[in-house]
């Protein structure tokens, strides 16, 4: 249905701005769902099979025709103005008549759909995603879905409330309070619902979000809640929404101020939101209510009229939590916001009253390229802790009236919940005579713990004194090999266990299923599902030791949201329809079924979706293994076929070459592998393995696709923590492994500069004594930097020297060096691949400008892209990469770097040159040498850098081969020696900061 929707889009795209794409796909499902679900006779006019007829004019006035034509009927008045804002008349006939025709293609009856409230579910993502594509503009009424979730979370909805939002906008509050009472075994029918909102749009799509998701009880009014508010008719129960930031009012047009606005009035400019929150609280308060409402952060401690506000509230008690939000988590803004919950004062806990619970959840979401996401795992941990009240150090505190006050009621939450951000330890012992400081390890003992390590498994204990530890000799220490060795002894622990879980699992699901059948009219309660299967995996993986409480949690909240569709489709239809639908699903990507999808043919990036498809994995575990294995053979092939650069180019044109012999023979082997591809995807048939399944197979199925789905939650959170192990060892190595006095001994005369240091440990000194011999120390610190420094310099000037003989102008001459312009010497120079980036590891990792330092690469914080890349943009070991600081600024410093295949299958981006040196001509470091030559830069810097032209004419001396290998042996020896020198001088700084703050104060982190 998503596909179907998204394929109607298409046939939209460049008519009309994206904003109004939904408004009109919106309309048309509600025609065909009213034309295809039984329920009485429709209007003659609103017949789907009369659009498109000659004699009742045009589509657009069919359409409007149509759909006024819906409103007539007995009971649906609220309705006969649904669509009249949608500009069918915007889209010229041909499109209209090719989306008449594509809505045709399905049927929308009951017994059509996987599940019930699937219409409402594709709607929703209909919504979403249009918000998603337009921005600012089309995001304007819609609350994300994460954030969605969470309120709802702490709203906690219960069946037979009266629920309303004053700020509808799509809906999305409403139906999630009626989805959540669902999911708890409730029945949603008997909730009441109520909103507002003054956008005709808006109120057309949550009309249209209420009856997909099959709600009937609820009243929409097109209205301002503050100029115009509902008739209460008692009040409500519960009170969500996300009103409008910061939005302009005029005082003289809000009625029964005083008595609805109780607390304070609050400027007219700009300064609406506690006006809203007051109005929300009185709609609350009649029948004892609560309120959660998504506000600015202003609101928590702007003054004047505002804190008066504030002030009240916290004296009327009604405050019971606020909660910060992350940045740039809700569509069009990328300020942080925050929720507030109102509780009235009948309503809360005797224990809770007099006190304000914060939680700092700033930091929880999941970074996206345009958009921030609250992820299941974070709404859990968020709504466990508003909960259960827990004070957690650093994300959520109880704070008494009293203290708010002493703070003028400023309710900023990093003002009672900071993280802690005290600068990292500087050990002087340690830095000065080495050793791992015990006070450090300490708080890192549980994860080591995670992985059944010891600090004694990491270092050697030291004779005497117990506060440090040493590290063990430089061969001997742990590294990421072997910390990650010990790390999959302790995973596949939690593997084991997992085994030994899993059928609990299945048969809590086939139990599940069971009561569906035998009490066909029971509501499948997926809440109570969620728990039992929470608790079949949480406690045995838990006692494992390996993920804590809070990655276990995320996990399986994560996997609830990707397998909570499939859950609602097997208690609706069983395993045969799930496994159907799937292999539909990915027929129809391949393009080989009647399901709609966009074009005629497969886009690569639908095959690639499809072979991705868990049943595919789960159906045909060998083929996705056999089509990597030919995919990854096709690639190294295709690399080295454009290694081979063009056909004929030659110093000699008229010369046939040896790559001419080899690019016949590669060319005939690409195309067999190609024939073996086809093949392979030719004769993949989901439908012809589905076809061989009996029950208990295809029971099998669609339990290996919800395990596996499991599994790969829990892999993402086993290599967080794996890398957090590796991470924490290498920045204690980086930090303390290298001590001032190794690197004394390594300077000339530095026997001397410390012996006092060697024989007397700081704790038996007096106070002026170490405050002296501090003193004097910081000074052989700063004489042995400015050594450090002076080495380091003359090693880069002998580095650059040795290229002298062939930069020299008369020197040259003795070498038979030969003068070329680049472009003779390099089989290829490309640009990488455009398009966003993400952080999602999944991609296919991105080298970019960011990746290319002084000192070479930095592959700490890549980028990954999701899209398709050619096997020609897939870096090989000897490629030159080249960026310039600042991308898109002409005279940005040059960064170059040799790729030597660090990681496989990488790319690099748009903004990265490549270049592909002859390798019987120029050695790929001989190239990088020369370019980071002085000399050279100084030339090439200058050069306009989007285009290759430039670049491609400058001249390169190049020596003979063996002399090119005698000069990079010579300059990388010398380079290692400055890497060297450069790791003491870092070294060197931090202790010089770190004595410098001890004696001056300061911050040590300076260095």
């Amino acid at each position: 249905m998503e596909r179907h929707l998204w394929s109607a889009a298409d046939i939209l795209r460049g008519a009309m701005d994206a904003t109004e794409y939904e408004g009109i796909l919106s309309a048309l499902l509600y025609l065909k769902r009213a034309n295809d679900e039984p329920g009485g006779p429709l209007p003659e006019h609103a017949r789907w099979e009369r659009l498109g007829d000659p004699a009742s004019g045009s589509l657009d006035e069919q359409l409007h025709s149509a759909l006024s034509a819906l409103g007539e009927r007995p009971g649906r008045e609220q309705l006969r103005d649904l669509y009249a804002h949608i500009r069918f008349s915007a889209v010229d006939n041909r499109r209209l008549a090719r989306l008449i025709a594509h809505f045709g293609r399905i049927r929308l009856r009951d017994e059509d759909l996987a599940y019930p409230g699937m219409l409402g579910d594709a709607y929703a993502y209909l919504v979403e995603s249009f918000a998603d594509a337009a921005g600012r503009k089309g995001g304007e009424f819609i609350t994300p879905r994460g954030v969605v979730r969470l309120m709802t979370e702490l709203a906690d909805p219960q069946p037979g409330m009266r629920i309303y939002d004053p700020c509808v906008g799509t809906g999305g509050l409403l139906v999630s309070a009626a989805k959540y009472v669902e999911e708890h075994g409730s029945d949603p029918s008997d909730l009441t619902f109520a909103g507002q909102d003054p956008n005709h749009g808006a109120w057309s799509s949550a009309t249209m979000n209420m009856l997909t998701h099959g709600l009937e009880r609820f009243t929409l009014e097109r209205t301002d809640a503050l100029t115009h508010p509902m008739d209460a008719d008692g009040g409500f129960d519960l009170v969500m929404s996300n009103p409008p930031f910061s939005m302009n009012y005029r005082i003289d047009e809000v009625p029964h101020l005083d008595q609805r606005m109780p607390y304070g009035h609050t400027p007219e400019q700009g300064k609406a939101d506690l006006m809203f929150l007051q109005h929300m609280l009185d709609m609350a308060v009649g029948r004892g209510g609560s309120v959660v409402s998504v506000l600015p952060m202003g609101v928590l401690f702007r003054g004047n009229q505002e804190q008066v506000i504030r002030s009240r509230l916290l004296d009327a008690d009604v405050i019971e939590a606020v909660i910060g939000l992350g940045p740039n988590l809700f569509h069009g803004t990328g300020i942080p916001a925050c929720l507030i919950v109102l509780r009235s004062t009948e309503q809360r806990n005797p224990e809770h009253q007099g006190s304000v619970l914060f939680i700092n959840a700033e930091h929880e979401f999941h970074q996206g390229r345009a958009q921030n996401t609250l992820l299941p795992e974070h709404v859990r941990k968020i709504s466990t802790a508003f909960h259960s009240r827990q004070e957690i150090t650093g994300f959520s505190r109880i704070v008494p009236r009293d203290f708010l006050a002493e703070n003028d009621d400023n309710l900023t939450v990093r003002r009672y919940v900071s993280e802690e951000t005290t600068g990292e330890q500087q050990d002087l012992q340690a830095h000065l005579k080495g050793g791992m400081p015990v006070s450090e390890v300490t708080p890192k003992l549980s994860l080591l713990a995670s992985f059944g390590l010891e600090p004694s498994d990491l270092f050697a204990a030291r004779a005497g004194s117990p506060s440090y530890l040493d590290f063990r000799p430089r061969g001997e220490r742990p590294n990421t090999a072997s910390l990650t060795a010990v790390a999959r002894r302790r995973e596949q622990e939690l593997w084991n266990q997992f085994e030994k879980s899993w059928p609990t699992c299945v048969e809590r699901i086939t139990t599940h299923l069971s009561k569906r059948r035998i009490e066909p009219r029971a509501r499948p309660t997926l809440a109570a599902l969620r728990v039992a299967l929470t608790e079949a995996v949480r406690e045995p993986l838990l006692a494992v030791g390996l993920l804590n409480d809070n990655a276990l949690n995320g996990a399986i909240a994560g996997w609830w949201q990707d397998s909570e569709y499939t859950l609602r489709a097997l208690a609706a239809n069983g395993f045969l329809a799930v496994v159907d639908g799937w292999c539909d699903d990915v027929e129809a990507l391949l393009g080989r079924s009647g399901s709609p999808r966009r074009g005629d043919r497969s886009s690569a990036f639908d095959r690639e979706a499809a072979y991705r498809h868990p049943v595919v994995t789960a159906l045909l575990p060998g083929f996705a293994a056999e089509l990597e294995k030919e995919r990854a053979k096709k690639a190294d092939l295709d690399a080295q076929y454009e290694e081979l650069g063009p056909e004929g180019w030659s110093a000699d044109p008229g010369t046939k070459t040896e790559e001419d012999t080899a690019r016949k023979d590669f060319e005939k082997a690409r195309r067999e592998i190609r024939v073996r591809i086809r093949n392979l995807e030719k004769g993949f048939s989901l439908t012809a393995a589905r076809s061989r399944l009996d029950n208990d197979g295809l029971r099998a199925v669609v339990l290996t696709v919800l395990r596996n789905n499991l599994v790969g939650r829990l892999n993402e959170k086993i290599s967080q923590m794996c890398a957090d192990l590796v991470s924490t060892y290498a920045s204690w190595e980086r930090k303390y492994g290298l001590s001032f006095q190794e690197i004394e001994d390594r300077l000339p005369g530095a026997g001397e500069t410390s012996r006092a240091l060697r024989q007397t440990p700081w704790s038996e000194r007096g106070s002026r004594g170490e405050q002296d011999e501090k003193a004097s120390l910081l000074f052989n610190v700063i004489a042995a930097e400015k050594l450090i420094e002076a080495e380091e310099a003359k090693l880069e000037i002998k580095q650059h020297f040795v290229l002298h003989p062939v930069l020299d102008s008369t020197a040259k001459q003795e070498l038979d060096s030969a003068r070329l312009s680049l472009g003779e010497v390099l089989r290829r120079f490309s640009y990488g691949v455009a398009g966003p980036l993400s952080t999602d590891p999944r991609g296919t990792p991105v080298v970019a400008p960011r990746n290319l330092t002084a000192d070479g690469l930095d592959l700490t914080a890549l980028r990954y892209t999701t899209e398709p890349s050619p096997a020609a943009a897939r870096l090989r070991p000897g490629d030159i990469l080249v960026a310039r600081v600042r991308p898109h600024e002409d005279r940005s410093p040059l960064r170059f770097a040799v790729w030597r295949g660090e990681i496989s299958g990488a790319t690099f981006s748009h903004a990265v040159s490549r270049l592909v040196p002859h390798k019987d001509l120029l050695l790929a470091d001989y190239l990088e040498a020369w370019l980071r030559h002085p000399q050279v830069l100084q030339q090439i810097e200058v050069l306009s850098w989007s285009t290759e032209r430039e670049l491609l004419n400058t001249d390169i001396v190049l020596p003979a081969l063996e002399e090119q290998v005698r000069m990079v042996h010579v300059i990388g020896k010398l380079a290692a020696e400055r890497a060297d020198r450069k790791i003491q001088l870092a070294k060197v700084r931090l202790i010089r900061a770190a004595l410098r703050s001890s004696l001056l104060g300061g911050d040590a982190s300076d260095a």
